[in-house]
């Protein structure tokens, strides 16, 4: 697990300058705190950060090269069949210099080329440069789970593995006006645009070739035909094939020279990942919860017996308001982008709880997308219901709801607009267009090319249910900001990060499974349920899901910072984008006042813009 960047000049007589390099990999120094390298030829420069994983020693030092020199690697993550890859190259006469899977990835790389990639299973972003050539080929896992950026500028090719680093080479830091529309609505960029005008996101499943001046960037991994052709080859029995394949998905992401442990929050995935361990032989292994005073809130009791049953040590993170606002710059800077889920703090700061005990923490993100676990996939299994109800709107939003969420006002407003694409579409929102219309900002869903690009996809996958054309949109959007959030969040404490639901046997097989294995019943999930959930406490079975939820209304309406914020609430810099040119701070601090639901979503992404305004655009700015 590691920072990666490079610069490539398309005058291949001109040499990078080493500082300029140095100056973008130590940007990353929280990625790689174990060692730096770089690598420099004419035109070409590849810079690596390491945190040691698999082999300790100075062996595993990047860049890594082929004994002739001709084919030069710089990786970020770890390829977990490693080992299997490994022996089929030893008895092809291959020999090796470490005991490291990067020395493997370029050996099989040199052997496969970008056929390489469906061999793989692991979290990926790497660089191969080859000096005979003079060709770079870049590649990211399949679902994105390491982060990939790039640009193009004064006919020169930059990329690495966060934003910061590639303005710490002179790419010019201007802002994507056009992006802040989504970042609204979605809270999330998705596709290759970021919230920076020159820069962009390499996608989850794509490589690219540099090849003289020419960028070729295309998709190595079409998920669309991985569930179509699983779609013939369905598991017997569908709960044993789960059961076998998620413990051997554990049991790979256990692979470590350094101490690992779990982020449990007392939820149904974490609570799994503990009954594998455990099953797979696992003892005394630590896990970490954030704790909060609020009962709500607080998912330490359920945690705890099931860090109890399971055989863990138990570590809790109390964190509250000051702490956690304190936590809030930090996360800002590593993010990069303006934070996402208003929970980026708290996994911050229970990786760096975690840092004291382990290097590696196993998660149990992507459950809820790729097995249906999210509350608001239910409405969408019943669309003309749902359609019909828009008619009742306003009455909808005034029954009752014991949730942190008034999930009866949410649907009101996501009804706003009942044609079937916006509301798969508006199915991951919290603000919908009607909300930002009534501040004087348009939207039309069509100008979303990548999510619209995504959700026809999902369309032709599963023409007939909009719930499942849901899980498939959320898993190249949704899930990406999760994904960028657990990387910054855990590599910013130098933590690497591991996700075993997402491993590719899982991420292909369980969208070819009928819609009754997955959304049936009250609470979605029916085959953890019914498979791994079976060993979970009942507690656990029947808690109502909170998903790293913080009590940020009562921090907003007792905390001095966030009460001198709203005092002044549209004054920022950041409030001079075009796109707030109609807005009015004094509105929503109007509704915030009367306590209406919209006026607290905006103060949180208000806030949250304020901050990243005051940590991060400001460094580059001014």
């Amino acid at each position: 697990m590691c920072g990666i960047a490079g610069i490539l000049y398309f005058d291949r007589g001109r040499y990078v300058d080493t500082p300029t390099l140095l100056a973008m990999r130590d940007t990353m120094r929280h990625r790689g705190p174990d060692g730096e390298g770089i690598y420099t030829a004419p035109s070409i420069g590849l810079a690596h950060r390491r945190l040691s994983i698999l082999d300790l020693s100075a062996s595993g030092k990047q860049p890594f090269s082929t004994p002739d020199g001709r084919y030069h690697i710089i990786f970020n993550g770890e390829i977990f069949n490693y080992q299997e890859l490994r022996s089929s190259l030893e008895s092809e006469g291959y020999q090796f210099r470490s005991k490291t899977d990067t020395e493997v990835l370029l050996y099989m790389f040199v052997k496969y080329g970008e056929a390489v990639l469906e061999k793989l299973n692991g979290m990926f972003a790497f660089a191969v440069w080859d000096n005979q050539t003079k060709n770079l080929f870049i590649a990211r896992d399949r679902v994105g789970i390491k982060p990939l950026y790039y640009a193009v500028h004064d006919h020169t090719f930059y990329f690495a593995s966060e934003p910061k680093a590639i303005f710490a080479a002179g790419v010019p830091f201007d802002l994507n006006e056009k992006a802040f529309t989504e970042l609204l609505l979605f809270r999330y960029i998705a596709g290759e645009q970021t919230t920076f005008q020159h820069i962009r996101r390499l996608l989850p499943g794509h490589c690219m070739t540099v090849e003289g001046a020419s960028v070729q960037v295309h998709r190595w991994w079409n998920l669309p035909e991985k569930i179509r052709a699983n779609r013939e080859r369905l598991p017997t029995n569908p709960y044993e094939w789960f059961s076998e394949t998620f413990y051997s998905a554990t049991q790979y992401r256990t692979i470590s020279d350094v101490p690992i442990g779990l982020m449990l929050s007392g939820g149904l995935d974490s609570s799994s990942l503990a009954v594998a361990l455990h099953d797979n032989g696992h003892k005394d292994l630590a896990s970490f919860t954030v704790t909060f005073d609020d009962p709500k809130y607080n998912e330490g009791p359920l945690a705890k017996l099931v860090a109890e049953q399971f055989g863990f040590n138990y570590h809790e993170v109390a964190l509250e308001g000051d702490q956690l606002l304190n936590t809030l710059g930090e996360a800002s800077w590593l993010y990069d982008e303006p934070l996402v889920h208003q929970n980026d703090a708290q996994m911050l700061a229970l990786a760096h709880h975690a840092k004291q005990f382990v290097t590696v923490l196993l998660s149990g993100e992507g459950g809820d997308e790729l097995m249906g676990g999210y509350f608001r996939y239910k409405p969408l299994n019943h669309i003309t219901w749902l359609k019909a109800a828009s008619l009742f709107a306003q009455q909808i939003s005034k029954l009752p709801s014991k949730d942190i969420v008034n999930r009866f006002e949410k649907l009101s407003r996501y009804l706003s607009d009942p044609r079937t694409n916006s509301l798969v579409l508006l199915n991951v929102s919290n603000i919908y267009p009607v909300d930002l219309a009534a501040y004087g900002i348009s939207v039309d869903l069509e100008q979303f090319e990548y999510r619209n690009k995504v959700l026809r996809e999902a369309q032709s996958l599963y023409p007939k249910e909009p719930a499942r054309q849901a899980m498939y949109l959320d898993l190249f959007t949704h899930m990406s900001s999760l994904l960028d959030r657990n990387d910054r969040m855990t590599m910013g404490a130098s933590i690497e990060c591991r996700v075993p639901f997402l491993d590719y046997r899982l991420l292909e097989m369980i969208p070819a499974l009928p819609s009754n294995l997955l959304l049936k019943g009250k609470k979605g999930k029916w085959l953890l349920f019914n498979s791994i959930g079976k060993r979970l406490p009942e507690e656990v079975r029947k808690f109502r899901k909170l998903g790293l939820s913080v009590p940020w209304e009562e921090y907003m309406r007792d905390n001095e910072v966030f009460l001198e914020f709203i005092n002044h609430l549209g004054s920022d810099h950041v409030f001079e984008l075009p796109v707030f040119e109609q807005f009015s701070g004094r509105k929503v601090k109007s509704l915030f006042q009367q306590q209406h639901p919209i006026g607290a979503i905006m103060v949180r992404h208000l806030f949250m813009l304020s901050v990243w305004q005051r940590t991060y655009l400001s460094k580059f700015k001014g």
